[in-house]
Formats: structure tokens, C-alpha cells, sequence
């Protein structure tokens, strides 16, 4: 994030597109912590963008009188309105779009990420919406999708697609990990308003032990349980696309330890989805 050369507006001036663009970004930064259930502070947010707490605390001046957030206290959280988490939300749309539509034709993923942080301040709801639709129907070779949220790509819901559990090394064909029998091959993705995630379906006991995920941000996740079974948010996962080809392989790494373990990097495997269009 590049910082504003010039600082002087006052409240209620028009801002100029650098400082908008920079408020809105931070809008999409808050939006992603708070899906994230991770607390949202000045600290954090300086360091993400790279901006002094100075410069912060005027974007949280202006995104209060823009009703993006509440008048936050000192030494207490940044907490978002409904209205700031709706238009938060509709900026990392554009955002995620926008980094999928660079990375379709070519450009790298992290020139994609920053270009996209540009593009998306500046076009149409036409051209917005004409990029989705080259995105989810255009006629592309193979592309990597790296940490898309299927929020964007699917209605909310539940969907079953078909998952693998391998181990790490190079064989052919590759070999399915012992832990895979702890589970279907069938693997559900919800979908809902503010979350993606998928769900491996255990058929066996868990025993005393945890699933980790690698979160391309964060590291080592421990995977959450519900009834048994363990959720990995769909935007760790990396994607890849084929052309003319209806199915989506997604991977991530994950590990099995014992309880009161943490991960290895030598002995993790990787979890393969494979997803499809569906009728949305």
C-alpha cells in the first residue's frame, strides 16, 4: 500500500481519489479480519498498510462520518455497521474478481493483487460485471487462482464435490494418504453471506487428535469442528483452471498431530478438491 504524498484535507472536504481509494482498501482490510473473527486494530491496520497512526486515525474519522464504522474508544476495537460490512463486502467482490481476471491472462499473482487494488476504485458496474462474466464463463488456458473465496463463484448454500488426501511426495500416480480413510471422498462447500468453507466428512472416530491447515497469511491453522467434522475456509486453498475443462482442482496443505502437537512441515499432506459449475 503506498502512502498518500499529501496530508492536509480537513473534515467534510472532498476527498481526492488517493485518499479515497486508500479508504476504501481499508474498508476491504477490516471486512477481512472481521470474517476472519479477528479483531481489528489501529496497530494492525498501520502495519498492514504501511501508514502512520496519524494518517489511520483520519481515515477512521472519515469512515465514521461515512458510516462505514462506529466512533471507536481508545484502547478498544474497530467495529464495523452493517452498512460498512455490506459496502467492505462489496469491495473485496470487485477486488477478487479483478485479481482473477489479471491472473486469467497472465499476470503474476502479486502484480495481479496490487493492479487489482487500483483497477477496482476506478471502473463501471458494466465493466465490473462483464469481467465476472468472462471470469466464470470466459474461454481461458490453465490459471492458478490463488486464495479465492467461492463466495464469488457460487450462491449461497451447500454443495458436494469430491475430495483426495495425499501424500507429499512426487509418485505416479500419487499415493492417497492413511488418513484419507478417516473420511468420505465426498466433501461439502457452504456457502454462506459472509463465509466459505468446506467440510470434510468424517466416517470414523476422530480420536484424540486435530486437523491444521496452512493459512497463506496466518500459518498453521487448527481446522474448527462441527459435529465431528473439521471446516477449512476456501480461501486458503489454491486453484487451478483448465481450458474448456468444468473441473476445478483446489489444494492446500494440511496435518494430523496428536493433541497438544503442532504441525510439521516434513510430515503434512495435501488436501485436493475438485470442484465443478453448478447451476447458479
Amino acid at each position: 500500500m503506498k502512502k498518500d504524498t499529501e496530508f492536509t484535507a480537513g473534515t467534510g472536504d472532498i476527498m481526492p481519489s488517493s485518499r479515497r481509494e486508500t479508504e476504501e482498501d481499508m474498508l476491504e482490510q477490516f471486512c477481512i479480519l472481521a470474517n476472519k473473527r479477528m479483531e481489528i486494530t489501529v496497530p494492525d491496520i498501520c502495519r498492514r498498510m504501511d501508514l502512520t497512526r496519524r494518517e489511520v486515525n483520519f481515515y477512521l474519522k472519515q469512515m465514521v462520518l461515512h458510516g462505514y464504522i462506529l466512533p471507536p474508544k481508545e484502547k478498544e476495537n474497530i467495529v464495523l455497521t452493517e452498512f460498512g460490512r455490506i459496502t467492505g463486502e462489496e469491495f473485496r467482490y470487485r477486488h477478487e474478481i479483478f485479481t482473477q481476471f489479471l491472473q486469467f491472462v497472465g499476470v503474476q499473482s502479486d502484480r495481479a493483487e496490487e493492479d487489482a487494488c487500483r483497477i477496482e476504485h476506478v471502473v463501471s458496474e458494466e465493466t465490473v460485471q462483464q469481467i465476472c462474466n468472462f471470469v466464470d464463463y470466459g474461454d481461458t488456458f490453465e490459471r492458478i487462482l490463488k486464495y479465492s473465496d467461492l463466495r464469488t463463484r457460487y450462491n449461497p448454500g451447500t454443495y458436494t464435490f469430491i475430495m483426495g488426501i495425499y501424500y507429499m511426495e512426487k509418485t505416479c500416480p500419487r499415493r492417497l494418504a492413511v488418513e484419507f480413510q478417516q473420511f468420505s471422498e465426498n466433501i461439502l462447500l457452504h456457502v454462506e453471506k459472509k463465509y466459505s468453507y468446506f467440510e470434510l466428512i468424517r466416517t470414523k472416530d476422530k480420536g484424540d487428535g486435530w486437523i491444521w491447515y496452512k493459512d497463506p497469511e496466518q500459518g498453521w491453522m487448527r481446522a474448527e469442528q462441527k459435529e465431528g467434522n473439521p471446516w477449512i475456509p476456501s480461501g486458503v486453498f489454491e486453484f487451478s483452471t483448465r481450458r474448456q475443462d468444468p473441473v476445478t482442482e483446489g489444494n492446500v496443505l494440511i496435518a494430523f498431530t496428536r493433541e497438544g502437537e503442532r504441525p510439521l512441515e516434513w510430515n503434512c499432506r495435501e488436501l485436493d478438491v475438485h470442484i465443478w459449475k453448478v447451476g447458479v
